[in-house]
């Protein structure tokens, strides 16, 4: 794992000697355990065998960066909890190789997050939607909380739809997705959650012709995310406990907006508020997510957040 004293000495331009050999170490460690091929490094100087050698991986460690600082990965790095800061490190270097092998093979398939952008709009535009303490659910004709059934139905329901076929030649999604969802409402015909929907959704796409990168760590089922959403549902109600809509929009907006990065003191000017409340504020809660949950690994500490950020946004509107 990556060292936060490291990291910062990187953030701020500073990075020792030890620094720098720190990663140079943790990437070489990265690249024996899940035995990335050399062909992510972008260089015509690469030698024949299939072994690394300490070049490379220097090679290696410097293109990242230089992605990283592009891509603007980095920018907000300082604004995670020091106890998510090497997790998330971690995984820009994951999405790292994951571009580069995709570049490479030029192939793509359907993410997670493509399907649910695809569901929520398809749903708007052919399902009736309904909000029922506080959440979001669909379905083919109008419908209230009496109408609900049960999630061990619904999910013995879904458990026998056949797996619809997502190849290399797939351009297009959106009718894929239509379909998908035909077969949910089919096999269960009650109301859905839209997560729900969302991850049914997913589940029945046979991605098997694409190779994509996985490791322990990265790889995560669709039950599991359910399942960590659903232990991450209490701990982040605690956590929202007391919050005003106004903070929960303002430290949405500090921690997980990027489109385009402001200074504290701008946000503080634009919710009209004193700089030292707003850094309170922020601090205040940054602090509660690193006492309120310890996560079990990497990709739990994500998820985590993600549903952190989720749940400011809903909270702030």
């Amino acid at each position: 794992m990556f060292k936060t004293e490291y990291i910062y000495e990187l953030l701020t331009g500073l990075l020792s000697n030890e620094g720098y050999k720190h990663f140079i170490s943790v990437v070489s460690n990265f690249v024996c355990k899940y035995n990335w091929p050399k062909s992510i490094i972008v260089s015509s100087e690469t030698n024949a065998t299939k072994f690394w050698s300490a070049d490379e991986i220097k090679e290696l460690t410097h293109q990242f960066f230089e992605w990283s600082l592009a891509k603007g990965k980095f920018d907000n790095l300082n604004k995670i909890p020091e106890s998510y800061l090497s997790y998330y490190f971690s995984q820009i270097l994951i999405s790292f190789v994951a571009n580069r092998i995709k570049e490479e093979q030029q192939k793509e398939g359907l993410s997670f997050e493509k399907c649910r952008e695809l569901v929520i709009s398809i749903c708007k535009e052919n399902y009736i939607n309904n909000t029922i303490e506080g959440q979001d659910y669909v379905f083919i004709n109008s419908f209230s909380k009496d109408d609900l059934k049960p999630l061990e139905d619904i999910e013995s329901a879904l458990t026998y739809l056949s797996k619809i076929p997502i190849k290399e030649s797939t351009k297009h999604f959106k009718p894929l997705v239509k379909i998908a969802i035909e077969d949910v409402f089919n096999s269960i015909e009650t109301p859905i959650s839209l997560n729900k929907l969302t991850i049914a959704v997913f589940s029945l796409f046979d991605q098997k012709s694409f190779n994509i990168l996985e490791t322990k760590e990265e790889s995560i089922s669709i039950e599991e995310i359910a399942r960590l959403s659903v232990k991450y549902d209490k701990i982040i109600q605690k956590l929202l406990y007391g919050l005003t809509k106004v903070d929960a929009k303002l430290i949405f907006h500090f921690l997980f907006q990027n489109e385009k990065e402001q200074s504290l003191a701008e946000l503080a000017d634009l919710y009209n508020i004193p700089k030292s409340t707003f850094h309170h504020k922020v601090d205040t809660f940054k602090k509660k997510i690193a006492s309120s949950y310890t996560p079990e690994n990497e990709q739990d500490g994500i998820l985590f957040i993600q549903n952190i950020s989720k749940a400011l946004d809903e909270h702030s509107k």
